[in-house]
């Protein structure tokens, strides 16, 4: 708590700027919520057709209230990782963490918004275009991401070995940044299907890539002698 404290404490202009914004979906609420219908669009499918809904009070309020815990909770996490000196070494690559999701809820909610007042919105391109470009950023980033238990690949075997994680994480900039420019390019063309293997691709490319790192220095024999 005093950690906590003490941080409130040392809060930058900075710092007041992020939370603040991080309460802008919530002022934007605020503005459409005597328009809104009862039930309100905030679910799309692949082809950015509606197919669901959720109360005006969840709409307004629910969504972006656990936007609101999304980003409490990480960079909570930023103040309590073990290795939040290897954090503070990858500064990059938190702000950008950080400030994606409170970015990401005003996004959504003016969306949620919008399409609620009967606004017809291009929902994929919206969604896809941002995330897309996160894919590329962070890719760019990843190699420089220091070892800790927030950001990154979060393995047994990487967090068990530095050069596995460093290794690791150089692959993932490449992949991930191939990646992201793919979703891209399918998001201005509209086509969606692709995201989804795509994403797999992403996840599945580096943690096999650990893992055969992990086997071949012996990770596996020695694990069975430590059982």
């Amino acid at each position: 708590m005093k950690k906590i404290s003490g941080s409130i404490k040392n809060m930058t202009f900075s710092d007041w700027v992020y939370w603040g914004m991080a309460l802008v979906p919530f002022a934007i609420s605020l503005v459409f919520y005597s328009r809104l219908p009862e039930q309100v669009p905030t679910h799309w499918n692949g082809a950015g057709e509606v197919n669901g809904y959720s109360s005006r009070l969840m709409a307004c309020f629910g969504i972006p209230g656990f936007m609101l815990l999304m980003a409490v909770v990480v960079n909570f996490a930023f103040l309590a990782d073990p290795k939040r000196a290897n954090i503070a070494r990858s500064r990059e690559l938190k702000q950008i963490t950080r400030w994606f999701i409170v970015i990401l809820a005003v996004l959504v909610q003016c969306i949620t918004m919008l399409s609620g007042v009967g606004v017809e919105l291009n929902v994929g391109l919206l969604t896809s275009v941002p995330i897309s470009i996160l894919f590329i950023v962070i890719g760019n980033y990843m190699p420089k991401c220091k070892q800790n238990y927030t950001l990154g690949i979060k393995l047994p075997w990487t967090l068990a070995d530095e050069d596995n994680w460093n290794r690791t994480h150089r692959l993932a900039g490449y992949v991930w940044t191939l990646g992201g420019l793919a979703m891209l390019a399918f998001g201005l063309m509209g086509r969606s299907g692709p995201y989804f293997v795509i994403v797999v691709a992403i996840i599945l490319i580096p943690t096999i890539y650990s893992y055969v790192l992990w086997k071949r220095s012996g990770g596996g024999e020695n694990h069975g002698k430590n059982r």
